[in-house]
C-alpha cells in the first residue's frame, strides 16, 4: 500500500491510476485468524458431517449414508459431534459403531479434537487390545471387563491415526482449497495454520498451490514438535518462507481439552511433560525458532513460562495457544518474558458456563482475561481454532470478547486482536496488519460501516471484497 486516506489521497492520483468509488463503504485490514486447523478442516469436508446430531442413531445413519462415497479400502472418518448435546450423553460405543462401519476400520471425532471413538476394524488394525496400555498423555476407554471400549482421549487418539494410511498430497490440496473458500469469505486474508499431526507434507500442499496461483490468502504453516529435529537440519527458522507461505512455530500440546486441563490445583492430563517441555523449548530456541504450545490450564501456562524462562529466549515471542485459564501473576510473567497470548474469543462465553462444571470457582474470574492480560503488556491475538469454532467468522468472536462483563475490551482492541495481533505473532507487524502506508494491501470491504452500525448483526457480517496485496481475491466493488 502507498498511500491510505481520504480526499487527499486523491493528490497522488496519475493519468494511468485507476479509481474505484466505494460509495461509503468501509475498508479494513484483512483478519488474522491466528490458529485454525486448515488442513484438518479440510480433510472432514471428505468426512461424515456430524455436526449437529442429537444422539448416537443420528451418527450411526449419517455414516451408513457417508459409506456409500467411500471406496473398498477406504478408512471411514466422522466429525463434528459434541457427547453433552447426545440424548445418551455419552460417548457411542465401539460395538454401535461396528454396526453400519462392519470390517472398514473406521473412528469419528468429537468437535474439540480432544477425543475419539474407533470401530473394532480400527482398534484391531492399530493392536489395541485389553493388554495395550495408556500412552503417556492419553488415555484408552474400557469396558468393565478391561476391554477397549473405543473411546480414545487426547493422545491415545494417535494410536489408530498412526496406522491408517496417510492422506494423498492431493487430497490435502482439495481440503485446503474448501477451507481457504470458507476463510476468505469471511473477511480472513492471512491464517496460522496449527496441526494435528505431523505431516511435512501440509507445508508442501500450501507450496504447491501458490505455485499454481490457487493459493488467496497468507499461511503461517506449524509445525508438529516431532517435525523439530527435521526442521532444525534444513535450517528453518523463525519467518522462514516467503510473502505466502512461511513455516511457522512448532506446535506442542502441553496439556488437554475441557476437563482435561492441567490446573495448578491438581487434576488433568500432561500432553508433553514439564521436562519434555523445557527440552523442546530450549532445543527450538537455541536454532532460533518460535514455540506454540497449546496450554489451557493454569499449570500448563506455567510450565510454558518455566521453559520460556529457562531458554532465555523473549526475543522469540513464544506463544501460548488458547490461555484460557491465567491469573495475574502468569500474566505478568507473559508480559515479562515477551510471550504471545493467542486465544479464540467465543472461548469466553463457553469458558464461564463450562466453569461450573470443570474449572474450581476460585478460578472464573482468571477466564479468558483478555482485559487483563492487555493491561499487562501481553500481545493478544485472536483466533477460531477452526473447525472447533465451525464458523470462523471473525465478527461473533469480537463481539463476545467486547461485551464480555468480567474481561471485556474495546471495539478497537478486539479489532487489531484479529489483525496486527496475529501479524505480530508471527513476526509481521511491520509489513500487514493495519491500513498504513507502506503495508501491503490486504483489505476487506463492507458495503456499510460495521463499527457505526448499531443495528449491525454480527453473526451475519460478510465482506462484499476481500484483496489479498491488492488483487481481488472474492466478490466485487
Amino acid at each position: 500500500m502507498l498511500a491510505c486516506g481520504g480526499a487527499e489521497v486523491m493528490g497522488l492520483r496519475g493519468p494511468r491510476t485507476k479509481v474505484v468509488n466505494l460509495a461509503g463503504s468501509a475498508v479494513l485490514p484483512g483478519f488474522n485468524d491466528a490458529h485454525a486447523h486448515v488442513v484438518y478442516y479440510g480433510l472432514t469436508r471428505f468426512a461424515a458431517d456430524l455436526s449437529g446430531v442429537r444422539g448416537i442413531d443420528d451418527i450411526l445413519d449419517r455414516l451408513k449414508q457417508h459409506a456409500k462415497s467411500l471406496k473398498p479400502l477406504d478408512w471411514q472418518h466422522g466429525m463434528g459431534y459434541r457427547t453433552d448435546e447426545l440424548t445418551e450423553l455419552r460417548q457411542p460405543h465401539r460395538s454401535e459403531l461396528d454396526r453400519v462401519t462392519g470390517e472398514r476400520p473406521a473412528f469419528i471425532d468429537e468437535r474439540g479434537g480432544h477425543a475419539r471413538v474407533a470401530n473394532s476394524a480400527a482398534l484391531a488394525a492399530a493392536g489395541i487390545t485389553m493388554e495395550t496400555a495408556n500412552p503417556p498423555g492419553g488415555r484408552i476407554g474400557r469396558d468393565l471387563s478391561g476391554a477397549p471400549n473405543g473411546l480414545l482421549l487426547e493422545a491415545a487418539m494417535r494410536l489408530v491415526a498412526d496406522v491408517e494410511p496417510a492422506p494423498s498430497l492431493e487430497r490435502r490440496t482439495e481440503g485446503i482449497v474448501q477451507a481457504q473458500q470458507l476463510l476468505v469469505s469471511r473477511g480472513i486474508t492471512s491464517v496460522g495454520a496449527a496441526v494435528n499431526r505431523g505431516f511435512a507434507d501440509d507445508l508442501r500442499a500450501f507450496q504447491m498451490l501458490d505455485d499454481s496461483g490457487k493459493l488467496k490468502m497468507r499461511v503461517n504453516e506449524f509445525l508438529s514438535w516431532e517435525l523439530l529435529e527435521a526442521a532444525l537440519s534444513l535450517g528453518v527458522r523463525a519467518g522462514f518462507g516467503g510473502g505466502i507461505v512461511r513455516a511457522g512455530p512448532v506446535k506442542v500440546f502441553v496439556d488437554g481439552g475441557a476437563e482435561r486441563v492441567a490446573m495448578r490445583s491438581g487434576g488433568g492430563v500432561w500432553r508433553t511433560t514439564r521436562e519434555e517441555l523445557r527440552e523442546l523449548v530450549a532445543r527450538a530456541s537455541e536454532a532460533g525458532l518460535q514455540v506454540a504450545a497449546h496450554a489451557i490450564g493454569d499449570a500448563a501456562i506455567e510450565a510454558m513460562c518455566d521453559a520460556v524462562e529457562a531458554a532465555k529466549a523473549k526475543h522469540l515471542r513464544h506463544r501460548v495457544e488458547h490461555c484460557t485459564i491465567c491469573p495475574p501473576d502468569l500474566q505478568a510473567r507473559l508480559a515479562r518474558l515477551g510471550m504471545v497470548a493467542v486465544m479464540q474469543p467465543l472461548a469466553a462465553r463457553f469458558s464461564r458456563v463450562a466453569s461450573t462444571i470443570f474449572f474450581p470457582v476460585r478460578n472464573r474470574a482468571d477466564l479468558a482475561p483478555h482485559r487483563q492480560l492487555l493491561k499487562a503488556g501481553v500481545p493478544v491475538a485472536f483466533s477460531s481454532d477452526l473447525p472447533v469454532t465451525p464458523d470462523p467468522n471473525p465478527w461473533p468472536g469480537i463481539r463476545v470478547a467486547v461485551e464480555d462483563q468480567a474481561n471485556g475490551i474495546s471495539l478497537l482492541a478486539a479489532l487489531r486482536a484479529y489483525t496486527s495481533g496475529g501479524a505480530f505473532a508471527s513476526f509481521e507487524e511491520q509489513v500487514k496488519g493495519t491500513l498504513e502506508p507502506g503495508m501491503l494491501a490486504d483489505l476487506q470491504i463492507y458495503r456499510g460501516d460495521p463499527l457505526e452500525d448499531a443495528d449491525v448483526k454480527w453473526e451475519e457480517l460478510r465482506p462484499r471484497a476481500v484483496l489479498l496485496g491488492g488483487v481481488r481475491v472474492l466478490g466485487s466493488f
